[in-house]
């Protein structure tokens, strides 16, 4: 059986396809596409040995290609791919496949599309919120005018990745829905003290995390009790430190430590 095949993800989805062809020993490439996204899954003898989807290459593209719910597939026989990437077996790949869209389902149940556009809540209903490295990442993104699609794309992840950050991020109050006629950043809601000190801690911060920077100011002063007018040097090298701790990249993180640390040393002397 050498013919190539087609059809469209809305009847077979994506790991049903895999199954297919690996149960068949086929080798070829599975070419699928869902609106402006495509990928492709390479097959030799049944096994899967390359996968792409946009930025994502390996198991990961894989795991973003078998939620998709719409789209049309084809196969074609003896495709090679130039690189492997893949070492996992097909049922390795089908099993984390298969928790990849059960996750994605509590997923669409609270944010249904990747087209919605999110902007912070200015008012958070947790007293205290931890966030991992990831999900600052996604964090500082947020304007209330990108969609979760286009900040999936600048920050390299697979579309249902960030979803998955978005709906812990919408569960736990800092997000709310934008709708076009109030897409507003968070610059525009947050009011910080109008100082020469947290002008330029602003503006610093805005470089390492983006827009989202007042709403961080804010809430790290909050968290550490401390009053943002009060002309403090400890005071104010402790929210210094404190805000590069919240800073992902370790290299924005150092630079803005630096920068701020120049500038408290400067205005004292």
């Amino acid at each position: 059986m050498n013919q190539d095949i087609s059809g469209g993800l809305d009847t077979t989805r994506c790991p049903e396809i895999v199954k297919i062809l690996s149960l068949g020993k086929r080798s070829g490439k599975l070419s699928l596409s869902n609106g402006s996204q495509s990928g492709s899954i390479f097959f030799r003898d049944g096994e899967v040995i390359h996968a792409q989807c946009g930025a994502l290459q390996g198991a990961k593209a894989i795991y973003e290609l078998a939620v998709w719910t719409s789209g049309e597939y084809r196969f074609s026989v003896d495709e090679m791919p130039d690189a492997v990437t893949v070492e996992l077996s097909v049922d390795e790949i089908l099993a984390e496949a298969t928790n990849r869209i059960r996750q994605m389902d509590r997923v669409i149940s609270l944010i249904p599309s990747s087209t919605i556009v999110y902007a912070l809540d200015p008012e958070i209903k947790e007293k205290e919120i931890v966030l991992k490295s990831i999900q600052w990442k996604i964090l500082a993104q947020i304007d209330g005018k990108k969609t979760i699609a286009d900040i999936a794309q600048n920050t390299g992840l697979g579309v249902s990745d960030t979803m998955k950050v978005f709906y812990t991020l919408v569960k736990s109050g800092l997000l709310r829905e934008a709708y076009p006629s109030e897409a507003e950043s968070p610059v525009d809601m947050v009011e910080l003290p109008e100082t020469p000190f947290i002008k330029a801690l602003k503006d610093d911060l805005t470089r390492a995390i983006g827009p989202v920077a007042p709403f961080i100011i804010t809430e790290t002063a909050r968290e550490m009790n401390l009053d943002l007018l009060a002309d403090d040097v400890e005071q104010k090298a402790a929210l210094i430190e404190t805000l590069s701790s919240k800073i992902p990249s370790e290299t924005m993180s150092l630079k803005f430590l630096d920068s701020m640390t120049d500038w408290i040393n400067t205005e004292d002397i």
